[in-house]
């Protein structure tokens, strides 16, 4: 195997470093502490390290180990040299069995230490296994390497499909001039804006490969990244539709207004967002499209969005990816069935089921932070859903097309969303709602350990979340007591209004007197108004006031049950 050496690499490796271990990213020390310290470790160990790392890579999607790097990141350097180094290097052959992975080998000095970069791609013809006959693999949250079945491999390299390998097409006739990455991507993250020009982001990302003295560009690189999008892929766009009934309907019946967002991917992205964002809002206001006027939580819908642009099937040319709203729902249709075996009940599972159809995509998308580790995003996609009390997403595959579905409809029955609504205008957030539900369904109290319980949340989520909704007057305890008390919606003004006078040390009775500037010290110039109309306090006379009937009787009330 021919030792690269480029000076280039230098950048990439550094990078590398910055960002840290991930799911396509490995560190290994060539380093270990005995009784004399630290002393370099057995050789035949380190080989056998490389070759478990680039096995678990070459059955998964690929990914980048240095040698000579700490798990902290590190440089601490590879001690050797000549024979022993060369042993190191050819690691890939010697300790994989029956199988060239076309492993590529760089040997680079950082900060005055050797370091050693396997970069390794994919390897979708058969399984993988390292000399001893073990089958490994990349998987979990932070990502590891872990034994596999050799069978489970093999399952997924019979359903490969061939549109796997679009993302990795050399472009021949594509050059650097057709690629931009936007500057202010960069610009968020030091360490890829330390790579310094485009040739090297591409060579980072393996987006590159050089040929006889030329650079040839995949196919992945202008997905993400061309001037011209629908130059190199007429669907590289997201549609937006809004459909004004049950279903779009066809001919004179399609009810539906489109706009659409073009790409490349890191356009469409943010533009996608921003754009289903402010819709949804808007909708959810005015009540004109969403028949529930409930706004779907902002992380759902953007894993949705990454989820189909990271991972639609982009050898289907002839579809772009689609969303479409619904008065009761959003779909995020994407071209191309889930890849083979992953199927959409591994994905209710919610288990961190993986199989990734543009690995080179993800790794991108990845490392500026909008996707996250395997499996992560359809976690999060239902969690976001069971925070605000929305029905759990529906996914669906038909034809060439795989279909999420986020309900704008509550779990809750009318009543129960009356009542939530009344809160609004008191600052209810939507993951405190169930809360709010919960005491009200235990008629107005419950102690901290028995609503965590129903709940099934942690003590400590929900003293915390107790202690917020407290903090904004929705509910109340004593001083020695862990039970806490809903207050009506009504009864909010009167609350926050007796936690201030309480606090000004005022006596609540029918003979107490009040002047003006007592009142607007406590409750600010301009809200004399409101606490009149709620009965808070009544005239007493020129400049003073009285607590009002409806204060004091909520004061007798709650100072009875408590």
């Amino acid at each position: 195997m021919p030792l690269v050496r480029d000076p280039e690499v230098e950048h990439v490796i550094r990078t590398l470093i910055a960002g840290g271990e991930s799911y396509a990213v490995e560190f290994k020390t060539a380093w270990e502490f005995g009784p004399e310290g630290k002393v370099p470790r057995s050789i035949k160990s380190v080989a056998k390290d490389i070759g478990e790392a680039i096995v678990a890579f070459a059955n998964t999607d690929g990914g980048d180990l240095l040698v000579g790097v700490e798990d902290s990141g590190s440089v601490t350097g590879v001690p050797w040299e000549g024979d022993e180094l060369m042993y190191l290097v050819q690691a890939p052959r010697h300790q994989v069995k029956d199988a060239d992975l076309g492993v590529r080998v760089h040997d680079v000095e950082i900060d005055g230490r050797r370091v050693l970069l396997f970069r390794v791609g994919d390897h979708p013809s058969a399984v993988v296994v390292i000399a001893d006959g073990r089958c490994l693999w990349r998987r979990g949250a932070p990502a590891r390497t872990e034994p596999v079945p050799p069978g489970e491999i093999a399952r997924r390299r019979d359903h490969r499909l061939g549109d796997t390998a679009y993302e990795a097409q050399l472009v021949h006739e594509a050059t650097l001039d057709d690629l931009e990455i936007p500057a202010e991507l960069l610009a968020s993250k030091p360490h890829l804006a330390g790579l310094g020009d485009l040739r090297t982001l591409l060579r980072y990302w393996n987006l590159s490969e050089g040929r006889n003295g030329s650079l040839l560009i995949r196919r992945a690189a202008l997905l993400l990244f061309a001037k011209e999008p629908l130059r190199w892929h007429p669907n590289n766009r997201l549609r937006i539709r809004r459909v004004h009934g049950p279903a779009e309907g066809y001919g004179r019946q399609l009810g539906t207004r489109e706009s659409e967002v073009l790409g490349p991917i890191v356009r469409i992205f943010p533009a996608a967002a921003a754009a289903l964002h402010s819709n949804l809002a808007v909708e959810a206001r005015t009540s004109s499209l969403f028949t529930t006027a409930q706004v779907l939580p902002p992380e759902a819908v953007d894993e949705c969005i990454v989820n189909a642009v990271a991972h639609r099937n982009y050898a289907i040319e002839g579809a772009a990816i689609e969303v479409l709203l619904f008065p009761d729902r959003v779909e995020f249709k994407s071209p191309g069935k889930l890849p083979e075996p992953l199927t959409p009940e591994d994905l209710r599972k919610q288990q961190g089921a993986h199989r990734s159809r543009n690995p080179l995509i993800t790794r991108v998308l990845r490392d500026l932070g909008w996707s996250r580790d395997q499996g992560e995003g359809m976690r999060r996609i239902f969690g976001s859903m069971a925070q605000v009390e929305l029905h759990a997403p529906e996914l669906e595959q038909r034809a060439d097309t795989f279909i999420v579905r986020l309900s704008t409809r509550s779990r809750y029955d009318e009543e129960t969303q009356a009542m939530l609504a009344a809160y609004g205008p008191f600052g209810l957030e939507p993951r405190e709602r169930k809360y709010i539900v919960a005491l009200a369904r235990a008629g107005g109290r419950l102690s901290v350990d028995r609503l965590a319980r129903t709940l099934g949340v942690s003590f400590d989520a929900a003293k915390r979340s107790l202690l917020e909704l407290d903090r904004k007057g929705l509910v109340w305890h004593g001083a020695r007591s862990r039970t806490y008390h809903l207050v009506s919606p009504l009864s909010v003004p009167h609350e926050r209004a007796l936690r201030r006078l309480r606090k000004m040390g005022v006596q609540l009775n029918a003979s107490t007197i009040i002047n003006t500037g007592q009142l607007h010290l406590a409750f600010g110039a301009t809200a004399l108004d409101a606490l009149r109309e709620s009965g808070i306090v009544a005239p007493a006379g020129k400049g003073q006031w009285k607590l009002g009937s409806s204060l004091l009787e909520y004061a007798r009330q709650r100072d009875a049950s408590g």
